[in-house]
């Protein structure tokens, strides 16, 4: 949701979500779409099935096609893998587009929005510079966003989502306490469908 926020997307918008076959994109994809969004996302065939029913309207498998060939123009990018990708995810971004990243370098943008002095901003400013480049090349923005607590927010996400129309979690794997070191191991592993789960006192 604070994602979306930055973007200031907007209903009828496009976005694609890298990597959205993951846990976060099993949390962003069906809010991307209660907001009216239409949904792009990448990843492996598999979970091709589960990540349409979360709201995805494409799914590009990366086994297959890489999605700086089938997409363009998107108004939005969620970015959660980083630097490698960053740029080809400019790529697909429209002109004065936005993309909004989990996993890159703060920039001057960020520090601003946080409050941070000046000293702060300029260098953020210098640290975040290659992406600011990019960025500009066609109009578009970079920010990247550190997660915090939002009551507001929250409330928002408790009016999209209700009792007959709920937000579920993808789980993975559920372990007992004993098996902590099999799941950390899974999740260093990566590849999950969903959150990894330690199950305490039963």
């Amino acid at each position: 949701m604070q994602a979306f926020d930055v973007m200031h997307a907007k209903a009828g918008e496009s976005v694609f979500i890298s990597g959205g076959t993951g846990s976060l994109g099993a949390m962003a994809i069906p809010v991307a779409k209660s907001l009216g969004l239409h949904v792009y996302t990448n990843g492996s065939g598999s979970n091709e099935e589960r990540v349409r029913q979360l709201g995805a309207e494409r799914f590009i498998d990366y086994k297959k096609e890489h999605y700086v060939d089938v997409l363009s123009n998107i108004d939005h990018v969620l970015d959660t893998v980083g630097d490698r990708e960053l740029p080809n995810e400019f790529k697909v971004l429209k002109e004065g587009g936005s993309l909004v990243s989990l996993r890159g370098m703060p920039n001057g943008r960020f520090a601003k929005r946080s409050g941070m002095p000046a000293w702060k901003r300029l260098l953020f400013s210098i640290a975040g510079r290659k992406y600011d480049r990019m960025a500009a090349a066609k109009g578009q923005t970079y920010d990247f966003l550190f997660v915090h607590e939002d009551g507001r927010q929250l409330e928002a996400i408790g009016r999209l989502f209700d009792k007959d129309h709920p937000l579920e979690t993808s789980i993975d794997t559920v372990y007992t306490l004993e098996q902590v070191n099999e799941a950390l191991a899974k999740v260093k592993q990566g590849k999950s469908k969903g959150k990894t789960i330690i199950a305490i006192g039963q």
